[in-house]
């Protein structure tokens, strides 16, 4: 790595710019289509799952998309109506509506696709293997195609629709049974086919745990049950990219701070004064808990929960151990992704990492160890590539400079060099890292006790350029200290 650079006249110019407080701005909501049949529109006045879909979701997380009016209600203050469901038509019927109606070029980051109950009908004794590959398949790809025209990067979720509860008929018709599962192979076979690293597909299956009793008598749609059943499996796949990191406040005397807008903070005491506080998701749940990291003669030790204290209360350790030397740094990442955080710690440019948690106070083992950056950088784990895997940025706040590597080394003993650099905030800035935005990718944010402001970027620059503020709060006192997590 290079040393600390100096600033021209240039830098200077853009280091203001990037540094000058802003109004502060929520999270755009994801934009999310709604495509379907009648199990997407409603029957018989209610809204299907969509009402259920929108109460199990963070408020604001999502803005639902379709051109259909409106259709039944289901009196929660709020709840946004729009989709793209039509009863009774089948997959090519719908395709050919949305094309005419415009609804393919709406600004939408996500769809949901719940379609092909209806395409088991007009076809009866002429329904075979033939019929899917040749008939079914094709417009199953035009659909894809098409929901990509306006945004190539779509996130589609595709769903294995529900059952129904129709046998054979003796008049061709091969019952839903044999019908439903030859167009879930279908969509199975185009999720795979057509899924891209741009614009990626997630299979989500509506009939596992889905039985005909969360039908409605007409055996076709859910009833109150079948409805909360698809509503869990829509938000459980959504709300893995909705997720977002928030930023939290730590009193020097342990007491935490999670921001609530228009409310009170969420306050908690976990630790002790003197203690270096650390967030992480320690169990692999998606969430985010505290930890407790305590320097004494001997080195360093974590004193971590994985539950998140009462609003008010005071959290207690359910575990705790050994990692680390006098005078380490410690930080928090998933370095093997398994989906669980575990410790690692910065020693003046050899960094060392953790792939699993003690207990009883016993010691781990360094799992991976590498050279990077220089004495008085300070580490922070942080997925820079989106691939699920934590590697290190580095924030040298004598300049307000970061460096950062995507991948950390497979084999120890080694020096790194930066894949790449950028500035965000002044000397003396609190650093943090974290995904605020929900796009898998985690960026900067700067806690400035100059005026107890929280400063976040979206961008990861590389080149040595500025990032730019994306969104600022004043928010806690000067002696607080930031660190950051999905905590809800």
């Amino acid at each position: 790595m290079k040393g600390i650079r100096t600033l021209n006249a240039v830098l200077i110019g853009l280091l203001i710019a990037v540094l000058l407080p802003q109004t502060p701005a929520a999270a755009a909501p994801t934009r999310v289509l709604l495509v379907g049949d009648s199990i997407t529109e409603g029957t018989d006045g209610d809204t299907s799952y969509r009402c259920d879909l929108w109460e199990s979701l963070p408020s604001g997380s999502v803005d639902f998309l379709g051109l259909r009016p409106a259709f039944g209600s289901c009196g929660t203050p709020g709840f946004d109506d729009d989709h793209d469901g039509f009863g009774g038509q089948t997959t090519a019927q719908r395709v050919a509506q949305m094309l005419a109606a415009g609804s393919f070029n709406l600004s939408y980051d996500a769809a949901l696709v719940h379609l092909g109950t209806n395409d088991k009908n007009g076809v009866n004794s002429n329904w075979n293997q033939a019929y899917v590959d040749n008939t079914l398949k094709p417009v199953y790809r035009d659909l894809i195609d098409k929901l990509r025209m306006n945004n190539p990067d779509v996130k589609i979720y595709l769903a294995q629709i529900i059952p129904c509860g129709f046998g054979p008929d003796g008049n061709g018709f091969l019952g839903c049974e044999t019908t439903h599962n030859d167009i879930n192979n279908a969509w199975a076979d185009i999720a795979v086919e057509k899924t891209s690293a741009n614009s990626p597909i997630e299979l989500v299956d509506h009939r596992q745990g889905f039985s005909l009793s969360d039908l409605k008598p007409d055996q076709v749609h859910p009833n109150a049950s079948g409805r909360a059943k698809m509503a869990a499996k829509w938000a459980a796949a959504l709300s893995a990219d909705l997720s977002t990191d928030s930023v939290l406040l730590v009193e020097p005397n342990g007491r935490w701070h999670i921001q609530r807008p228009g409310q009170a903070d969420y306050t908690f005491f976990y630790g002790v004064p003197g203690d270096i506080p650390i967030f992480g998701d320690w169990n692999g749940d998606g969430l985010a808990t505290p930890g407790a990291y305590r320097v004494g003669p001997g080195g360093g030790f974590a004193y971590l929960t994985n539950a998140l204290p009462s609003n008010g209360g005071v959290g207690v350790a359910q575990f705790n151990y050994f990692f680390g030397a006098p005078g380490d740094e410690v930080l928090v990442g998933d370095w093997d992704g398994n989906g669980s955080d575990t410790l690692g710690v910065n020693r003046n440019g050899h960094i060392f990492l953790a792939n699993t948690h003690g207990s009883g106070g016993q010691p781990v083992p360094t799992a991976r160890d590498f050279w990077f950056g220089a004495p008085g950088d300070r580490a922070f784990g942080a997925d820079t590539d989106d691939d699920g895997v934590d590697s290190v940025i580095l924030y040298r706040n004598t300049d307000g400079f970061s460096y950062y590597i995507d991948d950390v080394p497979a084999v120890s003993g080694q020096a790194v060099v930066a894949d790449g650099s950028y500035f965000f905030g002044a000397a003396s800035d609190r650093f943090v890292t974290g995904d605020w935005n929900g796009d898998g990718t985690d960026t900067a944010g700067v806690f400035r006790p100059a005026n107890s402001t929280v400063y976040l970027t979206n961008s990861l620059p590389s080149g040595g350029q500025g990032a730019p503020t994306d969104d600022s709060f004043s928010w806690g006192a000067s002696t607080w200290v930031p660190v950051a997590g999905t905590w809800n």
